[in-house]
């Protein structure tokens, strides 16, 4: 079973894993200090069209490492081979993207339609969305195994294991969120005391700590997909 507490040792007991944080950190703070200034919104959207994919591609060598049983979690410090992989996991998984929220929110307008507003309906919309992401999510799993965009689309994989890899995520969501609790709440309440809120340390500290759960997230997903995708297709072959 997927384990929050390997993900979370792994990802921060990795030789140089602190120095790299604080390294990939730099380029979001300076991003988020761009929209906290309002001053040049043109470079914060110029900026955000370079880290969308870098820290995408972040995120899919980390779950690819993972995933292929390398003895490390994080990507190496070549930010080139990072955005690169970014921008082909974007492009391998876009079209993904899009047909499934295109069809998840025509599914919710019709649900909309026939169902009044009840808590019956958000179940419904939650069932809807949860459904339709989980396809793009077990896509993207499909993907980084091999970098291969045709398995991004395996219909059979994806049919069979996308209700496991949904169940593997909503369990995944409550212990990310403790996890972040007990890396954010302790410094956050000691920066307060001392410096107050809001501080550029505080904000630097909140940065690291958002590439910290790319690596939590990217280590956690390649243990569902090996447990939803690879394990299934193991069993498919022995059949």
């Amino acid at each position: 079973m997927a384990s929050i507490k390997d993900a979370f040792e792994e990802s921060i007991q990795e030789e140089n894993a602190t120095l790299k944080y604080i390294i990939f950190a730099i380029p979001i703070y300076y991003w988020v200090d761009l929209y906290v200034k309002n001053e040049d919104m043109s470079k914060f959207w110029i900026l955000a069209l370079i880290l969308i994919p870098l820290y995408i591609g972040f995120l899919t060598q980390c779950t690819t490492n993972v995933r292929n049983g390398k003895n490390k979690v994080l990507p190496s410090f070549n930010i080139f081979s990072m955005f690169w992989d970014g921008i082909k996991c974007l492009l391998a998984i876009g079209p993904s993207i899009a047909i499934n929220c295109i069809l998840a929110s025509i599914c919710s307008k019709l649900t909309q339609e026939h169902i009044p507003e009840s808590s019956t309906l958000t179940v419904f919309l939650f069932a809807i969305w949860g459904l339709f992401i989980s396809f793009i999510l077990t896509s993207y799993l499909c993907y980084i195994k091999d970098f291969k965009i045709l398995d991004a689309y395996n219909l059979k994989t994806i049919y069979n294991t996308s209700v496991d890899v949904f169940f593997g995520v909503i369990f995944m969501i409550p212990q990310v969120l403790i996890a972040n609790a007990i890396l954010i709440m302790p410094v956050t309440y000691i920066i307060w005391i001392f410096f107050g809120i809001p501080n550029p340390i505080a904000t630097f500290y909140w940065c690291c700590v958002f590439i910290f759960n790319l690596a939590l997230c990217g280590h956690y997903l390649a243990q569902i997909g090996y447990e939803a995708i690879a394990t299934k297709e193991n069993q498919d072959k022995l059949l």
